[in-house]
C-alpha cells in the first residue's frame, strides 16, 4: 500500500499494536483483512457490518496481533519457520533474552501489517503514522533507497526467475550473462543456534549432489562453538574437491556471473539489520528485472530475496567476504 496521508489510531495501553485502520481508496474488506493478517469473516463480526461493502473514510476496528502459545516439543525456530518469520525477528518483538522458551509462554507474532504484496518481510518495518495536515512537501517511498538504509529487507518473491539450461550454458562459453538465473539444486535447511555457516556449506554442495547437512562438518568448521569463517569453509571444500576461494570485495555482478554459470555462492553479510547478527546465506538465483537476488538462508527459508540496493548495504559493511562453489576442474 502506498504512503498516503492517513490517521492511524494506537491502543494508549498495549505496546504499539494498531487497533484501527482508515479505509483508503482501492480497499477491499478482504484486502484489509490480508495485509492485517485476519480474515473478513472476523472484521465482518468485530465491526457489526451489515455486508463486506466498507467506504472510503470509515474507520474499521482490528483484531489483535497473532500470538501463540508455547506448546511441549516446540522450539523458536520452529515456531518461526510455522509463522513465516525468523526467529531474531520474535527475539527482538518478544523482548526475549535467549532462544529459550518455556512451556505456556505466549509470544506476540507479529507487531504491524504485512507488505502490500500480502509477503511477510523480516523484519517487519515499522508502521508509517501521519496525521491528516494540509499538503506539505510529499513523504519518500517505502520503496527508494535512502542512503544507508534498507528498502525492504528480506521477502518473498511473488515468481521465482526463468530458467534454462541454454542460458546457462552461453553463459559458461563467456557468452551474455542471462537476465535472470535460478539454481534448483541447491540445498536448504533450518539452522539449529549459530550454525549458518555449517548449514551454507551444505546447501551450496547440495547443489553438485552431495548429502550432508549442518551437522556434517560441524565439528570441523566450528570447532570451540564459535562462529565460522570464510577461510575455514574455503579450506574444507579445498578439501573436498572443490574450487571455492574465500574472496573479499565482491560485486553484485560476480554474484551474477557466478550463479549464471551454475556455481552456487556463499556470501557473509548481516542477516536484516546493519550491525547485527553475522549470517552466511547461499544466493541460488538472481533477477535482473526485479533488481533481486534468491538466496537459501537457514534463518528465513529456502527462496528469500534481498533487492540490490539491501543486499548491498548488508554485504557491505561485512567486507564483501564471499566463496563461489565451482566444481573441481579438468
Amino acid at each position: 500500500m502506498k504512503i498516503r496521508t492517513l490517521l492511524i489510531l494506537f491502543s494508549l495501553g498495549g505496546a504499539g499494536a494498531q487497533t484501527t485502520y482508515t479505509v483508503q481508496a482501492g480497499d477491499t474488506l478482504s484486502s484489509v483483512a490480508r495485509r492485517y493478517q485476519t480474515t473478513p469473516a472476523a472484521l465482518l463480526t468485530l465491526n457489526a457490518l451489515p455486508s463486506t461493502t466498507i467506504q472510503v473514510g470509515q474507520t474499521l476496528h482490528l483484531p489483535p496481533p497473532p500470538q501463540h502459545t508455547v506448546q511441549a516439543g516446540e522450539t523458536l525456530y520452529s515456531i518461526a519457520r510455522q509463522s513465516g518469520t525468523t526467529p531474531e525477528a520474535l527475539i527482538a518483538l518478544n523482548g526475549l533474552a535467549s532462544s529459550t522458551l518455556r512451556v505456556g509462554q505466549t509470544l506476540q507474532l507479529t507487531d504491524g501489517p504485512l507488505p502490500s504484496d500480502g509477503s511477510p518481510s523480516v523484519p517487519a518495518p515499522p508502521p508509517v503514522v501521519t496525521t491528516a495536515t494540509p499538503p506539505g512537501p510529499s513523504l519518500p517511498s517505502l520503496t527508494v533507497p535512502v542512503a544507508g538504509r534498507l528498502e525492504r529487507g528480506l521477502f518473498t518473491p511473488g515468481r521465482l526467475p526463468a530458467f534454462t539450461d541454454v542460458l546457462l550454458r552461453t553463459a559458461s562459453l563467456g557468452g551474455p550473462r542471462p537476465a535472470s538465473a535460478y539454481l534448483p539444486e541447491v540445498g536448504f535447511g533450518y539452522q539449529t543456534l549459530n550454525n549458518c555457516g555449517p548449514a551454507a556449506v551444505a546447501a551450496a554442495l547440495n547443489a553438485y549432489g552431495i548429502e550432508a547437512d549442518q551437522r556434517t562438518w560441524q565439528a570441523r568448521l566450528r570447532p570451540t562453538g564459535s562462529n565460522m569463517y570464510t577461510e575455514d569453509a574455503g579450506a574444507l571444500l579445498t578439501e573436498l574437491g572443490f574450487e571455492a576461494p574465500a574472496l573479499r570485495g565482491g560485486t553484485i555482478e560476480n554474484v551474477k556471473r557466478h550463479v549464471a554459470d551454475g556455481h552456487p555462492v556463499m556470501v557473509l553479510q548481516y542477516h536484516s539489520v546493519l550491525g547485527k547478527t553475522p549470517h552466511f546465506r547461499v544466493v541460488r538465483g538472481y533477477d535482473d528485472a526485479q533488481g533481486i537476488l534468491i538466496m537459501s538462508d537457514s534463518l528465513s527459508g529456502p527462496n528469500v530475496a534481498l533487492t540490490e540496493h539491501d543486499f548491498d548495504l548488508l554485504w557491505n559493511t561485512q567486507g564483501r567476504q564471499y566463496l563461489p562453489v565451482e566444481p573441481p576442474q579438468g
